[in-house]
C-alpha cells in the first residue's frame, strides 16, 4: 500500500451516509524534506479545492540567521499545498508566505462571505533568543487562489493588538473557580505579581498574540480572530467588521493560563471558546460568550482530557458539537482522537480515533467542515509531514 493511502475504510462517495475515512500524506517525507512541519489548517474553497498551510523550515541559511531550535529559527516559514477538486493528490509544497530573517508561525485561514481567502500568522521578531513572546501578528487576503500554487496576495498587513482588561481578567481569576481548575492562588497571585511589571509595557501587551484555531466567519458576516498572549497566557479575541480595516479586541477572558483558543458559534448567538492550557486537572476550559464574543464568561472545566496540546472544535451544519484533540492526560501526543456531542459539550456521546500509535507524535488538527457535510482535517504527523483525513460523522459514530 503506498504511503499517500494510509489506510482507507471504505471507498465510497463523498456524499455517502455510510461510515468512511480516507488519510492520506499531504507529502512525502523522504523525498520532500520540509524540516520541522507543524501547526496546519485547512480550508474548502468555494470551488470546492482544499487549501493546507503549515509552518516549516525553509533551505539552511548561514548563520546568523539559523538556530537549531527548528521551530523557532530564522528560517521559519509558512508552507502550503493544494489539492484540486478534481484530483487525489496534493500538490508539491510551496511557499505561502515567508519573513526572511525571522520565524513565521502557528498559520490559520478562513474564507469570508466575499470568497476571499484570509491568512494570519504570527511572525516571531525576537528568535532564537525569545520566540512566542516577541510575536507580531500578520495577514494576508486573496481573491485569486483558485489555480496552482500560493494565492495571489492582495492585501498584506499588521494587526498590533491593544488589549483591554488584562489586570481585571488577573483579578477576576483570582476570585474565581481555582479548586475546580486546580489552580492555587499562591500560584495566581505569583504570576499577576510577575505580571504587573508588564502592563505599563507596550512591546509586552502588543507582542505575544498568537493565532491558532480557524478565525470563525460570524452569522452577522464578521470575522472573529481567536487569540492568546504568550507574555500574560491570556486569551482575547479580534473582530473585523470592514475586512480587516479596522479591528476591535474583545475583553480578555477572566482566567490566566490560557492559550490558543478555538471559537464556535451557537444559532441562537451564543458563542463558546475551548482551550489548550497547561492546568492540573489535565482537561480542555471552555468559556461562553453572549454578545457576539466582546466579553466572556468563567472558565470551567469540560468531560475531555487534554496534555496541553492543541485542539479545534467545530459546529457541524446539523448542530452537533465536534472535537478533534489528543485524548490522553499527558505526553507522548500518541492518540489523536474526534469526539461529538449533541448537548453543546455538556456530555461527549461518541469517540473515534483517527490516531493510536503508541511512542509516535499527532498533533495540532485542524478540522473543517465541506458543504457535502463530510469532514476534512489535517494534523501533524511526527514533525515531518501534514496528514489528510477525510472522513464523515457516521464514521466518528460508529467508534472505534
Amino acid at each position: 500500500m503506498s504511503i499517500f493511502t494510509v489506510t482507507a475504510y471504505l471507498i465510497i462517495a463523498a456524499t455517502s451516509d455510510q461510515p468512511f475515512c480516507d488519510t492520506a500524506l499531504i507529502f512525502d517525507p523522504e523525498k520532500e524534506d520540509q524540516g520541522h512541519v507543524h501547526a496546519s489548517c485547512i480550508v474548502v474553497c468555494p470551488n470546492g479545492d482544499l487549501r493546507a498551510v503549515w509552518y516549516e523550515n525553509g533551505p539552511t541559511l548561514p548563520a546568523p540567521y539559523f538556530s537549531e531550535q527548528r521551530d523557532k529559527s530564522d528560517d521559519v516559514r509558512i508552507g502550503g499545498s493544494r489539492k484540486a477538486h478534481d484530483t487525489d493528490t496534493w500538490e508539491r509544497p510551496f511557499v505561502m508566505a515567508d519573513t526572511f530573517g525571522v520565524s513565521d508561525n502557528n498559520p490559520c485561514m478562513t474564507i469570508d462571505r466575499d470568497q476571499r481567502l484570509w491568512l494570519f500568522h504570527a511572525t516571531l521578531l525576537g528568535v532564537p533568543k525569545v520566540a512566542w513572546g516577541s510575536a507580531l501578528l500578520q495577514y494576508h487576503i486573496a481573491s485569486d487562489y483558485a489555480k496552482p500554487g500560493p494565492p495571489k496576495w492582495e492585501k498584506e498587513s499588521l494587526l498590533v493588538v491593544h488589549p483591554v482588561g488584562f489586570e481585571q481578567a488577573m483579578e477576576a481569576a483570582l476570585s474565581g473557580n481555582l479548586s475546580e481548575l486546580g489552580l492555587s492562588e499562591t500560584y495566581l497571585r505569583a504570576r499577576l505579581k510577575t505580571a504587573e511589571g508588564w502592563l505599563n509595557d507596550p512591546f509586552k501587551c502588543r507582542l505575544g498574540w498568537m493565532p491558532r484555531g480557524h478565525p470563525l466567519v460570524k452569522s452577522d458576516g464578521s470575522i472573529l480572530l481567536p487569540l492568546a498572549n504568550e507574555n500574560f497566557l491570556i486569551a482575547a479575541m479580534a473582530l473585523t467588521r470592514d475586512g480587516g480595516q479596522t479591528w476591535a479586541i474583545s475583553h480578555a477572558l477572566p482566567a490566566v493560563g490560557l492559550e490558543q483558543p478555538t471559537v464556535v458559534e451557537f444559532p441562537d448567538g451564543v458563542m463558546a471558546a475551548f482551550f489548550r492550557n497547561g492546568y492540573p486537572k489535565n482537561r480542555i476550559v471552555r468559556s461562553d460568550s453572549q454578545d457576539g464574543g466582546m466579553t466572556w464568561g468563567p472558565v470551567t472545566l469540560t468531560d475531555l482530557p487534554h496534555p496541553g496540546s492543541g485542539i479545534e472544535a467545530l459546529l457541524l451544519k446539523n448542530g452537533h458539537l465536534l472535537m478533534i484533540y489528543n485524548d490522553t492526560e499527558e505526553d507522548p501526543r500518541d492518540r489523536l482522537a474526534v469526539s461529538v456531542s449533541q448537548d453543546r459539550g455538556k456530555t461527549w456521546r461518541w469517540k473515534r480515533h483517527l490516531e493510536n500509535a503508541p511512542g509516535q507524535r499527532f498533533d495540532y488538527p485542524s478540522i473543517i467542515q465541506a458543504p457535502d457535510e463530510t469532514l476534512h482535517a489535517t494534523y501533524s504527523y511526527n514533525t515531518k509531514t501534514i496528514k489528510y483525513a477525510h472522513f464523515n460523522e457516521a464514521w466518528v459514530q460508529q467508534g472505534n
